[in-house]
């Protein structure tokens, strides 16, 4: 029995798998939200660059929604890359981090639908928890030793910063909107540089081990 809870542990790659599939579902499902602009009855199709103009926040947020599951997912593989084996406590928290990533099409259609102080908030809130969510899965895997060995605590201390990265731009933009919801949309341009820096600063920790 011990041989064969070692062998379900070591096994990483469904793990991997179901999470690729849910994320792809999860972004496949963003531009189904996005539905065609009916001519109203009467006038002609010269309004239609119009309408689409009107639709702006709905394309705005599905290109900011695919962009960050796409980082999601980009650091959800750079976590799993370092991770060896498994516990049933990391099956549950990546559970947790699918049913987030699955509910943020939902997120996607309410910001876009109503890009108001609520919108934005509860918006920004979703991609904050799975942004959380994520990170809380790197602090559970280093303190139980599921790492693999030979990765520096500085690597691992520079990973966790990273995942931080978005949930707190996300969690300043909640409180930005209080006051301003249109600064609060433009403080997530700030995942750009910010990402930047530590991707560049985990590489040259990473190089600096071999």
């Amino acid at each position: 029995m011990r041989i064969s809870y070692q062998r379900e542990s070591e096994e990483t790659d469904r793990l991997v798998a179901l999470s690729d599939g849910v994320i792809a579902i999860a972004i496949t499902l963003l531009v189904l939200e996005i539905t065609v602009p009916e001519v109203p009855a009467g006038q002609s199709t010269a309004v239609l660059p119009e309408l689409i103009v009107d639709q702006w926040s709905d394309f705005f947020a599905y290109v900011l929604s695919f962009l960050v599951i796409g980082l999601y997912w980009l650091l959800h593989r750079q976590t799993f890359v370092h991770i060896s084996r498994h516990d049933r406590g990391l099956v549950w928290l990546n559970l947790v981090f699918l049913l987030l990533i699955a509910f943020v099409p939902y997120g996607t259609s309410l910001f876009s639908s109503y890009p108001s102080q609520f919108g934005v908030m509860f918006y920004a809130a979703v991609l904050a928890l799975t942004g959380l969510s994520l990170t809380v899965l790197w602090a559970y895997a280093s303190r139980q030793d599921l790492i693999e060995t030979g990765l520096t605590s500085r690597a691992v201390l520079l990973q966790g910063a990273r995942f931080l990265v978005s949930p707190l731009v996300f969690v300043l933009s909640i409180g930005v909107a209080v006051f301003d919801p249109q600064v609060a949309i433009l403080t997530w341009f700030l995942l750009l540089p910010l990402n930047a820096v530590f991707e560049s600063r985990i590489v040259r920790s990473l190089e600096d081990r071999k």
